[in-house]
């Protein structure tokens, strides 16, 4: 989905969702006189969702308020728990503004005992999954070998990269759950 203010990019967006053709497959059966002819103007995508899909998205919209208002308990209970280990937390939004909790990301601080692959290895034995949604493009081959891209040039990415890793976070996610995150992590993070 693309919400958008900007007409030329909903524009744009409408021609790039459906292999670039120039005008919506659908208006062709559905107007007033002979319209069959498009033209592709862009190498587009099918982006178009089914309608089983679409209809399963719509009535998941008219969850958004309390998915959002779920996450938003579990990251200050993840918080809570987290508080004073060896991580910088994420931050919080400014007041009037929105987290979507979508990802609840850490880094561990210089003062953790182990390094963030052997955490996440700890946290996998303890059966919690985590992840790394963050990998600099100097690492990923397309970029490093077109460009020869080396870490030492990115010293600050590189560090982030490092350190940094996303705790589980769900919307179906139990107080219990949490709490479990949060004991496998003051676990994991045992020299």
């Amino acid at each position: 989905m693309l919400v958008t203010r900007d007409k030329e990019l909903a524009a744009r967006a409408k021609v790039m969702r459906l292999h670039g053709m120039s005008r919506d497959a659908f208006d062709r059966f559905t107007a007033k006189v002979p319209s069959w002819y498009y033209e592709i103007v862009a190498p587009g995508f099918k982006y178009n969702l089914t309608d089983i899909a679409a209809a399963l998205g719509l009535q998941q919209l008219k969850r958004i308020p309390a998915f959002y208002e779920r996450r938003v308990e579990l990251a200050k209970r993840l918080d809570t728990g987290l508080t004073g280990l060896p991580l910088v937390l994420p931050p919080w939004p400014k007041a009037g503004d929105r987290h979507s909790w979508h990802l609840y990301v850490v880094r561990l601080t210089d003062e953790a005992k182990v390094p963030r692959d052997r955490f996440i290895e700890r946290m996998f034995e303890q059966g919690i999954g985590c992840s790394v949604h963050y990998i600099p493009l100097h690492l990923h081959p397309y970029w490093r070998d077109r460009y020869g891209l080396k870490p030492e040039q990115f010293p600050h990415s590189q560090r982030a990269f490092e350190r940094m890793l996303s705790l589980p976070l769900y919307t179906k996610m139990t107080d219990a759950d949490a709490d479990r995150v949060v004991a496998a992590v003051r676990h994991a993070l045992e020299g």
